[in-house]
């Protein structure tokens, strides 16, 4: 559609022209005054100057502002900060700059999580498919092998070892992968109920009490009373048996891995303390990132992914877990409410949470 605008401007200027010249001779035709004709001349013209010149800035000032307009939406398009108008001033468009400025701030943290976790998911599948292809291999040769009647009974038996390996491998990273996408889908809903602390930790025990005793590693048990309070005792569990499996996965053969059960003030915890390593200060504030795996870690197995879980379990119920490290090893602690009523208050956030503790 073609633009009226010049037509326009030029039909104003024009008006602002004549009417001064109609004006004066108006003032002639009747007065016979040649000097009020002429001052009313000047005056009418003196104003359409002035009128000019204003509507030209006006024109001016919304061209300007509106390519100002214009980069600042580029700037939020390109997730970039740029200060278009003056921030100290208490204006719409600065108000309105401030306003552009936190939105592209929360876009670009937004982009950059979800970047870190196309880029955590795409490790996280190369991991998995490269340990998928070692005992699947295994699996089709060992599996070839027991079809020869020729092999021998002690090489038939070290097949059918390597065969159980395997299948244990692949039953581990199911698991693992089960455990993901219940993270990922928010499948994970708690039904907390009063239940006993010391049973919650009892099965988390005997769920690892084999590894520990293939590892050569005892798991010793102490609780100074009987507790009971509000919570998930399936899922709570899990978090524990997560904390118990990383502990017997790291500590030496021949050492021991300690559960204890204790009462505190708002709160009830479940410490258990290893002999291994300790881990490095700057690893403590990331090993409960997902995928995340510490530098003593790539000779042993899993994903990154048990530490992440038992930290969420234990935000969802208004708690959090601590961590100590010391030259005899480390101690990861589980603290939970005692009363669910208190739970209202608190978000699901590990470290809002903790802070609330202390």
């Amino acid at each position: 559609m073609k633009s009226t605008k010049k037509p326009r401007t030029k039909l104003y200027a024009a008006i602002e022209i004549i009417l001064p010249i109609i004006s004066g001779g108006a003032v002639y035709f009747i007065t016979r005054n040649l000097p009020a004709a002429a001052i009313v001349l000047a005056v009418g013209i003196c104003g359409a100057v002035i009128s000019a010149v204003h509507r030209l800035e006006c024109e001016r000032y919304i061209t300007d502002t509106a390519a100002q307009i214009s980069d600042l939406c580029d700037s939020l398009t390109s997730l970039e900060k740029r200060e278009i108008f003056p921030p100290n001033e208490d204006t719409a468009l600065s108000k309105l700059q401030s306003k552009v400025t936190k939105l592209a701030e929360v876009l670009q943290q937004r982009n950059e999580a979800a970047q870190r976790g196309q880029e955590n998911m795409k490790s996280l599948i190369s991991d998995i498919s490269h340990q998928l292809k070692t005992p699947i291999a295994n699996l089709k040769m060992y599996t070839a092998f027991l079809e020869d009647e020729n092999i021998g009974e002690e090489q038939r038996r070290r097949c059918i070892e390597v065969i159980r390996i395997s299948v244990d491998r692949l039953i581990f990273l199911s698991e693992s992968m089960i455990q993901l996408s219940r993270l990922e889908s928010g499948l994970i809903h708690l039904h907390p109920e009063e239940k006993s602390l010391n049973q919650t930790a009892l099965t988390a025990i005997k769920n690892v009490f084999a590894k520990a005793k293939n590892n050569g590693i005892e798991i010793t048990y102490e609780s100074e009373k009987e507790i009971t309070l509000v919570h998930d005792q399936r899922w709570t569990a899990e978090a524990i048996f997560n904390l118990l499996d990383n502990a017997v996965k790291y500590s030496p053969r021949g050492s021991k891995v300690g559960v204890k059960v204790r009462e505190l003030g708002l709160f009830d915890a479940v410490d258990i303390t290893d002999m291994a390593q300790p881990i490095p200060e700057a690893e403590r504030g990331r090993i409960f990132q997902r995928f995340y795996r510490g530098s003593n870690s790539r000779e042993n197995e899993g994903i990154g992914i048990g530490l992440y879980l038992a930290r969420e379990i234990a935000a969802k119920q208004g708690g959090y877990i601590d961590l100590k490290s010391g030259a005899a090893g480390n101690t990861f602690s589980i603290y939970l409410f005692k009363s669910a009523d208190k739970l209202a208050g608190y978000e699901h956030d590990p470290d809002q949470n903790k802070d609330r503790l202390r």
